[in-house]
């Protein structure tokens, strides 16, 4: 702050004005190296965590331990819940633009059903489906007492092997559910394949672009190489693969070692080009979610009431409208449209980079 504050001095002499720069150059510079080192070392580390999941860890989490989101709502408080409204209520507006009259919506990975609480005044098919059995389960109860226009059907299945029938679908929804996946290249194909010709397929999930948690005072590189690797990929540094937690001993058999479930980050050109070559053709991407909440303002913000409320919904309006800044949400919003047939029958090896997928490094 004070090399800022040298720099914009009105008095300062061209001469001070240089060496501040320099200095400035310098500070940025010795800092991003440190940032980006421990970045590389982080994503290598959990990636490698990654490895240690498999399917009866994951079975059981998301069937024994895994609450839906409108049960968490009680846990986060207010503030969260309002910030998760948010999404939906994105969600909710994208349906009703792209899903024609008499249409069909499939909601990969539907939780308690929030997509349909917003569309249900429409004349069209909602199919929801979910992995874990309790949520599907929940969203039944849910409406079996509403009855609207909306034709609403819930069903258990995996993403990665959809029991529909090719070209079935108008529009199908995947929200907050592919960083959870261990190969995600198999939905991303399994949604082209039941999406109509011109369908869109409407997806958020975690930006590995998000944010650094430091000030752009301090860590101005980490800022522009979140913002720029959002286009090129190789150039994010800290990228996280899994969820912090482990999952519950309890639950696993014993002597378990420690098993993390996939929470990975994705970034917009890696995951964009996963969909062009599954035939879908992203016509639009942007971020949403300002600041993180994990960041010491959101933590402010959340204990500030009605005004953090109020305060957080301006920061997003013009963090929205912001060049660079609004790459750098903690979610990414992207749409996509099904303009051809997949490069390939299967998800070719390299497609994508997790340690599940064809042609990954052991």
């Amino acid at each position: 702050m004070a090399l800022t504050a040298a720099l914009c001095r009105p008095r300062a002499s061209r001469k001070q004005r240089w060496g501040a720069f320099g200095a400035l150059i310098a500070l940025w510079t010795v800092v991003y190296i440190r940032y980006r080192k421990g970045g590389v070392q982080q994503t290598l580390h959990e990636r490698e965590m990654l490895k240690r999941v498999n399917w009866g860890a994951f079975w059981a989490y998301y069937n024994e331990r895994d609450p839906t989101v409108e049960e968490e709502f009680a846990i986060w408080g207010e503030y969260h819940q309002r910030r998760h409204e948010m999404r939906y209520d994105l969600l909710g507006e994208t349906v009703r633009r792209y899903l024609p009259e008499g249409g069909r919506v499939l909601d990969v990975g539907c939780g308690a059903g929030l997509v349909a609480d917003r569309i249900l005044d429409l004349p069209a098919h909602y199919i929801g489906f979910d992995f874990g059995g309790p949520h599907v389960d929940y969203a039944k109860k849910k409406f079996s007492v509403i009855h609207e226009p909306l034709r609403v059907s819930l069903l258990r299945c995996d993403g990665e092997v959809l029991p529909f029938a090719d070209a079935s679908m108008d529009v199908v929804v995947m929200t907050e559910v592919i960083e959870h996946l261990l190969r995600p290249e198999l939905a991303v194909w399994e949604v082209a394949r039941v999406l109509k010709p011109g369908g869109v397929f409407v997806m958020t999930t975690n930006n590995a672009s998000e944010m650094p948690l430091r000030s752009p005072a301090s860590h101005l590189f980490a800022w522009l190489e979140k913002a720029i690797g959002a286009d090129h990929p190789e150039l994010i540094s800290l990228r996280p693969w899994i969820w912090p937690d482990r999952i519950d001993p309890a639950i696993l058999p014993k002597g378990s070692p420690d098993i993390y479930l996939p929470h990975t980050h994705h970034i917009q050109g890696e995951t964009r080009r996963m969909f062009a070559a599954a035939g879908l053709e992203t016509f639009r991407w942007s971020s949403f979610e300002f600041p993180p909440p994990q960041s010491k303002t959101g933590g402010w913000l959340q204990n500030q009431g009605d005004l953090g409320k109020q305060a957080v919904d301006a920061i997003e309006w013009i963090a929205q409208r912001t060049p660079i800044v609004r790459r750098l949400g903690c979610h990414l919003f992207m749409l996509a449209k099904k303009t051809g047939s997949p490069i390939a029958p299967e998800p070719p090896p390299g497609i994508w980079p997790g340690p599940f997928s064809a042609g990954a490094e052991d």
